[in-house]
């Protein structure tokens, strides 16, 4: 994860998409609200870019894991849960959201080929508040 981490505080999308394999599942869960798509190889970066794009407006500047937890439900399978605070260059928070992640190795490498979260809700937030 820390790969992972490190590329998204670069701004790495090359460095990003070697983190993922694909198809990847996606689970947004906003609320009572869940939507859940499939993004492929094609999409993904542009994806990618448009979320470093709204963190490069919001100010962050790092992705500071608060809480980090690894399970194994069955071998070669990892679930990762990580609550994430995204912070200013000062120090301050912008926002926080959890995201799990479903990880197995592919050519070699752990690879990310599931993600849930719950990011939109504070995402659209704090660009409401930007944007007074």
């Amino acid at each position: 994860m820390e790969k992972y981490r490190s590329a998204f505080s670069r701004g790495d999308i090359t460095a990003l998409m070697d983190c993922f394999s694909f198809p990847l599942q996606v689970l947004s869960a906003t609320g009572a609200e869940v939507s859940v798509s499939v993004a492929d190889a094609k999409t993904w970066p542009g994806v990618l870019q448009r979320l470093l794009d709204t963190y490069q407006r919001l100010g962050v500047v790092e992705a500071v894991p608060l809480a980090l937890s690894i399970d194994e439900p069955m071998p070669p399978v990892a679930m990762v849960r990580a609550h994430w605070a995204l912070q200013r260059q000062n120090g301050d928070s912008v926002y926080d959201f959890t995201a799990v992640y479903t990880l197995t190795p592919i050519d070699g490498q752990l690879r990310i080929v599931a993600v849930a979260h719950n990011e939109l809700p504070a995402l659209q937030a704090a660009m409401r508040l930007t944007s007074r």
